[in-house]
């Protein structure tokens, strides 16, 4: 049996999780996966990965997932993905604030000065101008 084959048959959702995490435009907010995932519409993520160019692996994985939920499920774990990496871009600042502290060097008397408190980026602020929109 062919590896491919294995696949489609045994992992297809998996693999089709997988394949969609490395498109380059999954991460851009005017992307179509990125959307499909935002609003978890299975339809969606399916006529993007039927209408993409490239690996016939992949069509024939697509192929397989008949169900609507199947999709569903796909576009609900991507949601989910977002949602986790949104939530470590918040406490990005905090470690690095947390690790600023811990290197500052007492002063003589012997006291750590203030730092300042860490600037939280706003995960949903166009990520060239930091504005919201």
């Amino acid at each position: 049996m062919q590896i491919s084959t294995w696949v489609t048959e045994q992992y297809a959702e998996t693999y089709l999780l997988t394949w969609l995490l490395s498109q380059w435009e999954l991460w851009w907010c005017e992307g179509e996966v990125y959307q499909a995932a935002v609003v978890t519409d299975g339809d969606r993520l399916q006529a993007f990965v039927q209408n993409s160019e490239g690996d016939e692996l992949i069509k024939q994985v697509a192929q397989k997932l008949t169900e609507k939920a199947s999709w569903d499920r796909i576009a609900t774990s991507l949601n989910r993905i977002f949602q986790i990496y949104r939530q470590e871009l918040m406490h990005l600042p905090v470690l690095r604030y947390q690790q600023e502290a811990k290197l500052e060097k007492p002063s003589k008397n012997g006291t750590t000065p203030a730092l300042l408190q860490p600037e939280f980026i706003n995960p949903y602020a166009d990520s060239l101008t930091g504005l919201n929109d």
